[in-house]
């Protein structure tokens, strides 16, 4: 079927004729009730005139009950046909809007035509230009592909089951006969397959998901919620009910290998007694963040333990309808079991601050730990999971910018969608950015190094990328030696305060005095791990960005520049305050 087709369908009047075979099914059943009331009339008599009317009800009552059953089948099939149509209609529809959202339109062949752009008078801004038309090319050619194969394979199904049903079929051998079970139910694209270049796998899913009806929906989430806990493209509470079967069926698996590991005596198993109690760890802390009652709505949007360590995004607030939705990505030593309840703890205070300078508009926050995070036994044991190895993080950033683009592909109004990125995490994001995705901002904060050494070389909107530096922070300072170049020095990249001076001026001297002579110590960020601290000016700066307002940014001035290139660091000081983390 074409898109002309699909337009021109009638889904309304396939469910019109449905009720109607309904209304007949009705019929025949009370007139098969009527015969039944008439056959019990026969018991006053005797001899065989009564047994052979006797014999001829029963002959017309089945006869009526087929009849019944066989228009059940047709009515059942035509009434899934309006379904699966709508949802066809629903498909093209989006495709429409999309375009037009963009100035371009569809024609009744599926053809995309983008207007004539203006030119922009920047380069830069051009090749951002190019790859917006670019993903809208990606979702609505997956949204027509998906609506032609969707309207055909019901066309296909209907022709079958009006046939069966016209030869006297009175079971669910017609396709749509009733609830749909686990091999009749439509199966989603492959997770693997990127084909169809940028983004081609996430509008497929996006795509797929809008094509099932919602009892096929109902059915795939009761039957197959492996299809779509782990599903970039699909709306995040369908993923976080599919996952929480996926979570139930993982804590069983631990808790068996646990328990065999623990048979297995001390000396043999005793690696696999480490992970067995890993995994367990992990996914109770899972449980533990999805049963949180502090007045944050929890999603579970990926669970896996097929990999080294267990892997979960957790969002806290509304993904599917927030206004703004932020990724925060972890680095060196990131697990679940340890970070996951820390992390949320930090982000539900940020998302209330991020809530309060968005206009009265809500932020998402999802904990993205979609990837095994180097650890710092691995420095010594491992080259290509060593975090002096750019190699994680160029495998692992196809998967951050299909999580973000999955995101704006299962919403029905786009999202500003901000990446937040410390440490390695900051290098795996910086691989991310040169792919097109629906990212709009980017904030590395203690990133080892970028692979690239100018934004305009990156999919990202100039002025999007911001760089979060402390003073005393070596990862920042020396890491671009093993991984590209320093994010300082960055071109087009806007550099952000993590300190506060009292007095602007007064150099870098700052070893020879007590920290509190020059600095604010509560806006002030120190070492590595310091810039989600609560009042510091870096945790300011990922608040107002995650809220698109980068007007309120505290962009860094000319001494703390000074500081964090040429002089001593604030690491080295003698006197250093407590409560700043070195």
């Amino acid at each position: 079927m074409s898109v002309r087709d699909i337009r021109s369908s009638r889904p309304q009047s396939l469910a019109a004729v449905s009720r109607g075979l309904e209304g007949r099914r009705q019929r025949v059943l009370a007139l098969a009730e009527l015969v039944l009331w008439r056959r019990s009339a026969t018991s006053r008599w005797s001899g065989a005139a009564s047994s052979a009317a006797a014999d001829r009800y029963g002959t017309v009552v089945a006869g009526l009950g087929r009849l019944a059953a066989s228009i059940a089948v047709a009515g059942h099939a035509v009434g899934h046909a309006a379904g699966r149509m709508e949802s066809a209609i629903d498909l093209v529809g989006r495709a429409d809007r999309r375009a037009a959202e963009e100035g371009a339109w569809v024609d009744d062949d599926g053809q995309l035509f983008l207007p004539v752009r203006a030119s922009l008078g920047d380069p830069a801004l051009e090749a951002h230009r190019a790859r917006l038309d670019e993903l809208l090319r990606a979702e609505v050619h997956s949204c027509l592909l998906q609506a032609r194969r969707a309207a055909s394979q019901t066309d296909d199904d209907l022709f079958r089951a009006l046939l069966s049903s016209a030869r006297g079929a009175t079971s669910s051998s017609g396709a749509g006969a009733r609830a749909p079970g686990p091999a009749m139910l439509p199966a989603p694209p492959p997770t693997a397959s990127a084909a169809g270049g940028v983004g081609a796998q996430v509008f497929a899913s996006a795509a797929w998901w809008r094509s099932l009806t919602d009892e096929e929906r109902r059915a795939v989430l009761r039957d197959r919620p492996e299809w779509v806990g782990s599903r970039d493209g699909v709306p995040a509470a369908a993923r976080h009910e599919a996952n929480l079967v996926l979570l139930g069926r993982a804590e069983e698996a631990a808790r068996a290998r646990l328990d065999r590991s623990l048979a297995g005596g001390w000396v043999g198993s005793q690696p696999e007694r480490e992970l067995a109690e890993q995994q367990v760890a992990a996914l109770q802390a899972i449980r533990e963040v999805l049963a949180r009652r502090d007045g944050g709505q929890r999603r579970l949007l990926l669970v896996d333990t097929t990999s080294l360590h267990v892997r979960a995004a957790v969002a806290v607030g509304d993904v599917d309808r927030a206004e703004h939705v932020v990724t925060f990505v972890g680095g060196l030593s990131t697990m679940v079991g340890t970070d996951l309840a820390r992390y949320d703890d930090t982000f539900v205070r940020m998302r209330s601050e991020a809530r309060a300078v968005a206009s009265g508009q809500d932020v998402a926050i999802v904990t993205w730990m979609g990837y095994d995070a180097p650890q710092v036994r691995e420095i010594a044991t491992s080259i290509d999971r060593n975090v002096l190895n750019g190699k994680l993080a160029r495998e692992n950033a196809g998967a951050l910018a299909d999580f973000a683009t999955g995101i704006e592909a299962a919403r029905d109004r786009p999202a500003h969608q901000t990446v937040w990125a410390h440490s390695y995490g900051g290098t795996l994001a910086g691989f991310a950015s040169l792919r097109t995705s629906a990212v709009d901002d980017v904030a590395v904060f203690g990133a080892p190094g970028l692979p690239f050494s100018d934004v305009s070389r990156t999919a990202l909107k100039p002025g999007s990328l911001n760089v979060l530096g402390a003073i005393g922070d070596d990862v920042f300072d020396y890491g671009w030696r093993v991984h590209g170049t320093s994010p300082a020095e960055v071109a087009g990249a806007t550099r952000l305060s993590t300190f506060a001076l009292k007095q602007a001026g007064t150099g870098c001297n700052h070893f020879l005095r007590s920290r509190t002579d020059f600095v604010d110590v509560g806006r002030t960020s120190s070492g590595h791990s310091d810039y989600l601290r609560a009042g510091t000016d870096s945790a300011h700066n990922l608040a107002v960005i995650a809220a698109g307002r980068p007007d309120l940014r505290v962009l860094q001035g000319a001494d703390e520049r000074a500081c964090t290139t040429i002089g001593p660091s604030l690491g080295l000081d003698p006197l250093r305050v407590p409560g700043l983390v070195p």
